[in-house]
Parts: C-alpha cells; structure tokens; sequence
C-alpha cells in the first residue's frame, strides 16, 4: 500500500498533529453545559454541592475524545502502520486527572451513589465506541448514545444537591433527553438537505445554544414555580 485516498504514505506520515488533543466539538461542550445547568438549577433544593460534581463530570467527557479518535482512526493506522501514541497518551492523562478530582467525592465525601449514574453512562459510551468501530459513526444511533451518556450528568446533578433522586428528577432528566434527540434529528435532517438549502453552521450553532438556553429556563421556572 503506497498511498491512501491518493495520498502518499510517507506524507502522512510526516503530518504533525497539534500536541495538546483537546476536544473542539462545540455540540459535545453544548450538551455537558445543558445537562450541568438543568440537574443543578431545576434541583428541588438550591445547592451548591453539585460543583463537586464538574471536575469530574469534564475530566470523564475529555478521556472519551481520544478515545473515540482512537477507534475512528485505527482502521487507516493499521493498514500504514502509524501508531496512535498521542490518542494513547491523552487518554491516560485525562482519565488519570479524573480519578484524581473524583477521588474526594468517593471519600471523604462518601458518594458512592455517584456509581449508579457512572456505569450507565460508560455503558452509553461502550455503545458509542461499538458503533465507531463499527463504521456507524455518522449515523443517528452514534450521535445519540453520546448524547446519553452525557445527560446523566443532569440527574447526577440533581442528587447531589439533595442527596436523593426525586421523582421530578427523572423527569427532568427524561424530557432532557427528549429535547436533545428531537435538536439532533432536526440538525441532521438541515444537513442531509444542505444542497438543497444551504445551512450556515456558525448561525445554526448560535441558534441551538439559544434553544438550549430557552428550554433550560422554561424547565427551572416551571419546576420552581411548582416548588413554591
């Protein structure tokens, strides 16, 4: 094999990729920020406590990029014998940052609770990694399993701020999950027909962050409004 898509080897080879791998997916950011904001502002008690919860929560969401980028990648690297060293590397730093801030919230803070929400969330990852491997990357069941995995930040938030899981709760975790599956579809379907219509991604970009911002505030107002 001397080149790849018509490119040369040895020019790929000689390609420098961007020493530090941080994460530029702006929707990924979006959904982290969203599930963050709505478990701890639509909690039935006001609380602080769900900070504890953000290192954590951004050092797990980190570990997961080079980690997808790994199993995008080996498929090509393999068949040119590239080592994927750098996608290693981050990912054994991030996870090894996470285990450090999360360390406090298991002891002294006792939170062992967390794990109910952190082994579904790893399982809805596994199914992403599965799909990639699977040459399914672009499809919807891809997007929404990253999607999932990244929502169980909302109740985690939420039980950390009264130290149980109410019912309203899981519903706001419920309808979370339903408003990002009905944004992702809709976003899909604007780019399918962007031939037909043009899509302009930093305006469609801004508009979803408003949506986001919208729905974030019409959940805390009516759940606060119900708590009165």
């Amino acid at each position: 094999m001397t080149d790849y898509r018509g490119i040369p080897i040895q020019e790929i080879r000689r390609l420098k990729p961007p020493k530090v791998l941080f994460p530029n997916e702006h929707g990924a950011w979006a959904l982290l920020t969203t599930a963050f904001l709505l478990g701890w502002l639509a909690a039935p008690e006001f609380s602080w406590r769900p900070w504890y919860l953000l290192p954590a929560a951004i050092g797990a969401f980190l570990a997961r990029y080079p980690a997808g980028i790994y199993f995008k990648k080996r498929r090509v690297t393999r068949a040119l014998k590239i080592p994927l060293i750098r996608e290693k590397r981050w990912f054994l730093i991030y996870s090894l940052a996470t285990f450090v801030v999360a360390f406090p919230l298991f002891y002294p803070l006792g939170w062992w609770w967390l794990l109910g929400f952190v082994f579904p969330s790893i399982l809805s990852l596994g199914l992403h990694l599965w799909a990639i491997i699977k040459r399914k990357e672009r499809t919807l069941f891809v997007e929404a399993t990253a999607m999932l995995g990244l929502t169980f930040l909302c109740p985690a938030a939420s039980y950390a701020a009264v130290l149980e899981l109410k019912k309203e709760s899981i519903l706001i975790w419920l309808l979370l999950i339903s408003y990002n599956l009905h944004r992702i579809i809709s976003i899909r379907r604007k780019v399918t027909h962007r031939n037909i219509e043009p899509v302009n991604l930093r305006q469609l970009g801004r508009r979803e962050i408003g949506y986001a911002m919208i729905f974030i505030s019409l959940v805390v107002v009516i759940v606060r409004a119900l708590h009165r």
